[in-house]
């Protein structure tokens, strides 16, 4: 039903966004560090890079095996002056131009053009990211509770 290496991604980012609350920084310090630790996994859980659209992962290693490959050239040479020189001069012929005129802004809309970055929000759903970012906040808010949250929200509820 759900892709595994999605939900790897969204578990480690809350496992170390609740990891966060360990940091010796001020509770709000904590919140946005662990915050912007669950946002960035989630954008790497969705992530999906290249033309036909594969994981990171799987991007990296193709430019990887592509990067340490061996290449084969062609060592081919421009013709020697006496061959040309030999051959008589053909007559130039003027073909009309196949190409399209370009408008004036540049811009091309038959040609295809393709972002090398999309989010598969398809693929993974809004569900388990809504999950995990609601996850994180309940236990950000027990803790918040349990460090002193309790008296500021009964202070605010106390009749005088």
């Amino acid at each position: 039903m759900f892709n595994d290496r999605d939900l790897g991604i969204l578990g480690t980012g809350v496992l170390l966004a609740v990891l966060c609350l360990f940091l010796p920084l001020s509770f709000t310090g904590k919140v946005v560090v662990g915050f912007l630790v669950l946002v960035s996994f989630m954008a790497l859980a969705l992530l999906r890079l290249g033309p036909d659209r594969v994981p990171p992962e799987v991007w990296l290693m193709r430019r990887f095996r592509y990067a340490v490959q061996t290449r084969q050239y062609v060592n081919q040479q421009a013709a020697s002056k006496k061959t040309e020189a030999d051959q008589p001069p053909r007559p130039k012929v003027e073909r009309p131009s196949t190409l399209h005129e370009q408008s004036a802004s540049g811009f091309d809309p038959q040609a295809g053009y393709s972002r090398p970055v999309n989010l598969a929000w398809n693929e993974v759903g809004i569900y388990p990211l809504l999950t995990a970012l609601l996850g994180v906040l309940g236990i950000y808010f027990a803790v918040w509770l349990a460090n002193g949250g309790a008296q500021e929200l009964a202070f605010w509820f106390i009749w005088r």
